[in-house]
Formats: C-alpha cells, structure tokens, sequence
C-alpha cells in the first residue's frame, strides 16, 4: 500500500510539472536574460501553471518584481533559494538576491535591500560586472544610513489638481510646499532618488542621516550628497519622512548659471501617489482613489521605468524619463538598426550633461522617425542615436529613453503603478 501511495505522489508530481518545448525554453530564457520585461509576459500568458518548474517559477517570480508586486515576488524567491537552489548557477543567483533588494526597496525595507546586496558582493561579486559592484556598493552607501530611518508615509485626503509649468529646458516643474513656504521642483519620472540643493536643505532643516555618499552619474564622474529625510506637500497631499540626496549647489547649476534645479521630486514620492495624470499639461492631478486598469506596458527595471515603445514593426523596451527634454536612442538601438543607420543618418558630437559634468560622444542623428507607447503614435525629429553606453547597467538591455519631446505631443499622460500602465491621449496637432 505504501509503494502505490509514493507511486500515485510521484505521478501527480511528474504531471504537475510543466513541459515545454526547446523553442519555448529557448524563447523565455532569452527574454528574461535580455530584460525584456514585456516579451516574457507574453510568453508566460500561455502557460496555465509554473509549479514544479523552477524555471518558470524564476521568470514569474520576475515579472512579479517587473510589474509591481513585490510581496508576491519575494514569496517565489524564498521559494526558489529554499528549494531549488542547486537548479541556478552563480549568475542567475546572483540575480534572485538582486531582485530581493529592488523589491524591499519598493516595500521601504531598507534593511533587507542593505542586505540582500551585502550577499551579492560577498559571494557573488565573480559573476557581475565592475559597473554592477559598483552600483551595489553605492546603493548599499545609501541604504546604510535608511535601516533605522522611519518610512515615508503619504496623507492623500482628497483629489488634488496641482499647476504645473516648464523651466528653462522644457521640464515639468510643481510647487513644493515647505514648512509654509512654496518652492518649485521639477517632476522628472527618470529620477530614483528625490533631489534637494544644499542650501534648501538648510533653510528647510533637512534632517542628515549619516556621512557623505558618491552618486553614480551618467558621465561617468561621482558626485559627492548627503542622505536626508524631509517633510512637505505637495497639493493637499501630506509627504512625511520623505528621502532625499543632498547635492552641493554647485552640481545643479548648468549652462553657466543659466539653469539652475532647486530639487526634484523622483520616482519614491511618485510611486507613493500610486496614481497621477498630466492634464493639458498644465494640471497634475493626483486622485484619492486609484483605479485599476487594463493596460500593463510599464515596468520597472530596478527603480528605474521601461515603457514598451513601438517601432516600425518591433515592440522595444525604453526608459520612461519625463525629466529628459528629448528622446534619446541607446546602442542596442543602433546595434540592431545598424546598417540603416549608417547609410542613412549623418554622424554628430553630442554632448551629454549629468550632475556636476559634461562630456562629449560620438552619436548618429536621425531626420525624423514614429515612435508609439500603447496607440499613442508621434513623429519625432532630430533624434540623436548613441554608440557608446554611457548609463552602465541602467540601459544594457534598452533601445532609448522616451522624453518630452514625445510627452509634449499629447494634452494628457496618466500612469498607473497599481496596474502598472502609462496611457497617452489628446494628440496635438
């Protein structure tokens, strides 16, 4: 009776495993080793269960921490490091614990992100790039000070509709309220981090949480800031604890003085709102209640934002950074267009600016081209095409970044973390 028993228990294992073919191997792995967030949420729509498959328990354990469900996603984690660990190697490994840091980071758990990451370098740090060690370190500099800070919380009451204007360089900025005193702050949704100059941060009484840390920048150089909790508001919305870098005002001050950024409010504050909609591009408005959506072409690739952007006939992932005054393609664009770029498009110096530096690269540009996020197409002009990746990590496996030029085009843009979706409407003509 105990042989049939373990007989029966073993046939429904083997039955509950899901079988795939080569291709459909071939294809996940590829998609997920790629980051292609939105590609391996198709092919993993058509699959009815990933029980007993470690594989596929990865790729859903990784379109959990994509598509904004970071409670499920450490739960399949665990899962995969308590029973399969021995099914990985050291790269894929290495990932799950990276996975783990983006998703407390989601959660506010600074401590288990500190943690996680002190894993990766302690035995991992074979199998990642200089950039990579590079960045776990930095953002271990920066978590350090937050283990024992208290989380931002948020005081949504009601709807709020708050005006917005653009500086200088075309960029939304909002009013910031501070203890009773009004400051503009740019929005830019290409942000990690909220950003404060040095001399507000005194005026407002930013409270410092440790020593000085090195922020990575896209130029290549560090800049020295400090980590700080602040209090503000935003509309009718209440903002306690929120996390701020604390840059030198030297470092935010472009073109000679002509341009000069205050703050900026970054993806945390963003993501705690849940919800918000540009309207007419002249409103944020911020709803109390958050609707669900249907439309899910959003996704995070740590705290950065990839939208899926369509091209000619291709559905390719770019980085959503509303703090960009343009669009900007990245190599794996030009890789993948080559030969056509080369014929057709003429070579350009192009000068790219981060805080605190600038440099100068080589870059093709390109007369025009459509771009479309969801049904939401746009004729963009001018658009520089980048060689060289200048963002390490952060744009290894994305074509471009999507900026104002393509917002500009529409009177509304409304995003939804919950669902995870950005939808576009209002062409201008």
């Amino acid at each position: 009776m105990k042989t049939k028993i373990l007989f029966v228990i073993a046939l429904f294992i083997l039955g509950s495993c899901t079988k795939l073919t080569p291709e459909q191997n071939a294809q996940l792995l590829k998609a997920y080793k790629q980051k292609n967030y939105f590609k391996l949420d198709k092919l993993m729509s058509g699959i009815k269960s990933v029980s007993g498959n470690p594989d596929l328990i990865l790729y859903e354990a990784t379109l959990d921490n994509a598509f904004n469900r970071p409670e499920e996603s450490i739960k399949l984690i665990n899962r995969l490091l308590r029973k399969y660990p021995e099914s990985f190697n050291d790269t894929i490994l290495c990932n799950l614990y990276a996975m783990k840091a983006q998703n407390a980071t989601h959660l506010q758990n600074y401590r288990a992100a500190f943690h996680n990451n002190k894993i990766i370098l302690s035995r991992y740090s074979s199998v990642c790039s200089q950039d990579e060690i590079k960045s776990f370190k930095q953002d271990n500099s920066f978590y350090q000070y937050l283990v024992n800070a208290p989380k931002m919380t948020i005081i949504k009451e009601s709807d709020s509709k708050i005006s917005l204007t653009r500086d200088l360089a075309g960029i939304f900025n909002i009013p910031v309220q501070i203890n009773g005193e009004t400051e503009e702050f740019i929005f830019d949704t290409g942000a990690n981090i909220s950003v404060i100059d040095k001399t507000l941060a005194t005026k407002y009484g930013v409270k410092i949480l440790g020593d000085k840390v090195n922020v990575g920048n896209p130029t290549g150089k560090d800049v020295e800031a400090e980590v700080g909790l602040l209090n503000l508001k935003i509309g009718s919305i209440e903002i306690k604890n929120a996390v701020f870098l604390v840059f030198p005002d030297s470092a935010l001050i472009f073109a000679h003085g002509a341009y000069v950024i205050k703050g900026i409010i970054g993806f945390p504050i963003m993501y705690a709102f849940q919800e918000f909609t540009v309207k007419n591009n002249q409103f944020l408005i911020i709803p109390k209640t958050v609707e669900a959506t249907t439309v899910r072409n959003f996704a995070f690739d740590g705290l950065s934002l990839d939208v899926l952007v369509k091209y000619e006939n291709d559905s390719l992932p770019f980085q959503f950074d509303s703090g960009a005054d343009r669009t900007a393609l990245y190599p794996n664009f030009f890789n993948k267009y080559k030969s056509e770029i080369v014929k057709n498009c003429k070579k350009s110096p192009l000068k790219f600016a981060g805080v605190g530096s600038t440099i100068e690269v080589e870059a093709y540009v390109m007369d025009s081209a459509v771009f479309a996020a969801g049904n939401a197409e746009a004729k963009l002009d001018s658009l520089y095409i980048q060689t060289k990746n200048l963002r390490g990590e952060a744009s290894r496996y994305i074509y471009g970044n999507l900026g104002q030029d393509y917002i500009k085009q529409f009177s509304d843009m409304k995003i939804n973390f919950a669902s995870m979706g950005i939808n576009f409407s209002g062409k201008k003509k």
